[in-house]
């Protein structure tokens, strides 16, 4: 059986994202031994606000992938208009973080934070171009020079990261943290310079027709990437609201400051990390996806369309049903091994759950995209972002509720957002009915899986488990997921 070219590009997408999630998830580990809960409580505030700046222009790059994909010709003319756009508007929100960096982190709630904000300010200006070409190079599929990209910058961030910490580390936390900050500079900055390179020499050897600036559907791909980016800016949003929400309500139930940055940090940046990583996966299915279905939907391919559909929607569940398992099962064995402490098994069992319904959220989100349908997407997870804030705010002050506040806000988000656009996708009831079977058929079987993993290992060593028993007992388990996976794919992905 030869393997699709979906399933190709899919395997390229999922084997990059997968060493990216690695390599960040070797830098937090290696980042919080060095500055403990606090500091990646306070990295993480950062990023929050960092990652929202970054998705007021996000949507541009989604746009430009679809209108490439449907008129390659097209998405260059755009691409170059586009850049200059946003070189005036990250420029501008570079130097507005920059010279009023004390001001912003007073607001945030932490003083310490102006250092980070100005190392951060660099990437502001950067990060829009390089999203926008990557989105140019979406669109005419090259995924390969994209994953190589995407190494570069992480491998380079994560380097410079943790060689700028380590030597500013005796200047304190504030400094050592927000120095480190600038390495998301250094590795935009690499990635950029890979792919201008690349997209330079491609083009040299093309010939585009020159087109009117007044001819381009600009009204279009702006009311395109407005909805887009509306969507997009809900999850950094959310980030940031968070940042803000719950070290203040912790502090509400009787913390101090630092106490409260660093279960901040326990939440969103060990438990969370864990929950979220599994969804890489999916976040790479859902990229080619949303290509490939704009284009099926465009040539009125409607079975090919819904095939794929069926096909991507079981693959979320399938992965993301044995994700929750694994995480569920080794939570406390993921925060003891892996960041050193127990403190994080609690949040990290609370949100297991995470990797079914976010890969559904985002592949079904990249479906209705690509028939056009996007204000369904925002409004949904609009509803899921106030439900979790009031959760968040009501709960977590509650003394002894933070982290199953936190969790639980977290999880309202995600759930009502995925329930929001299933709905909007049309299923008919009576095919989910006819479907329930097969899915509690798949849920057994990999219940039982890791029951049998679990027993066997009991019976090899009475004692803790130690970490080449944990590895075994993963590896062990994973297998079996590709063997089951393997057999209820075998015939899905034929040539083409």
């Amino acid at each position: 059986m030869k393997l699709s070219r979906l399933l190709k590009q899919s395997a390229i997408r999922a084997g990059a994202m997968a060493i990216v999630k690695l390599l960040g998830l070797v830098g937090r580990v290696v980042l919080t031994r060095l500055v403990g809960a606090e500091g990646i409580g306070l990295y993480q505030i950062a990023y929050s606000f960092y990652g929202l700046l970054l998705m007021i222009s996000g949507g541009l790059s989604t746009a430009l992938a679809i209108i490439t994909a449907k008129k390659p010709w097209l998405g260059w003319h755009f691409f170059k208009w586009i850049s200059l756009f946003l070189v005036v508007l990250g420029g501008f929100l570079s130097m507005v973080v920059f010279w009023n960096s004390p001001q912003i982190s007073s607001f945030i709630g932490n003083p310490g934070l102006q250092y980070a904000l100005r190392s951060l300010a660099p990437a502001i200006f950067a990060a829009p171009l390089l999203g926008l070409l990557r989105g140019y190079l979406q669109g005419l599929e090259r995924f390969s020079i994209i994953a190589i990209s995407e190494l570069i910058e992480q491998g380079s961030r994560i380097l410079f990261m943790l060689l700028i910490v380590g030597q500013l580390f005796t200047h304190g936390i504030y400094i050592a943290v927000g120095g480190g900050l600038l390495a998301a500079f250094i590795g935009v900055l690499a990635s950029f310079t890979l792919l201008t390179i690349y997209i330079s020499t491609v083009q040299r050897n093309k010939t585009i027709v020159p087109m009117s600036v007044h001819k381009l559907p600009f009204v279009w791909l702006f009311k395109a990437s407005f909805m887009i980016s509306l969507t997009r800016l809900l999850i950094p949003a959310s980030d940031f609201i968070d940042a803000i929400l719950i070290p203040g309500r912790l502090m509400a139930a009787g913390y101090d400051t630092s106490q409260a940055t660093a279960m901040y940090g326990i939440i969103t940046g060990m438990a969370a990390i864990m929950a979220y990583t599994p969804t890489l996966v999916t976040q790479a299915l859902s990229h080619t996806v949303t290509i490939r279905m704009a284009h099926y939907w465009q040539h009125k391919l409607l079975t090919e369309f819904h095939k794929l559909l069926s096909v991507s929607l079981k693959a979320a569940w399938l992965w993301g049903l044995s994700a929750a398992i694994y995480i569920y099962v080794y939570a406390n064995e993921l925060s003891l091994f892996i960041f050193n402490t127990a403190e994080a098994t609690e949040p990290i069992h609370y949100l297991a759950i995470i990797p079914v319904v976010v890969g559904f959220r985002e592949l079904s989100t990249s479906i209705l995209w690509s028939q056009d349908i996007k204000k369904v997407t925002f409004f949904g997870l609009f509803t899921g972002i106030g439900c979790s804030i009031v959760i968040q705010y009501v709960l977590i002050a509650i003394p002894g509720w933070g982290y199953f506040g936190a969790a639980l806000g977290i999880l309202a988000m995600e759930i009502i957002s995925s329930l929001w656009n299933l709905i909007a996708l049309k299923i008919p009831f009576g095919r989910l009915l006819k479907r329930l079977p097969f899915l509690l058929f798949d849920a057994m079987i990999l219940i039982v899986s890791m029951f049998l993993i679990s027993l066997l290992s009991k019976l090899w060593s009475d004692g803790p488990k130690s970490m080449f028993s944990f590895l075994a007992e993963t590896a062990l388990f994973f297998s079996v997921v590709g063997l089951f996976l393997y057999a209820r794919f075998k015939g899905n992905f034929s040539t083409g």
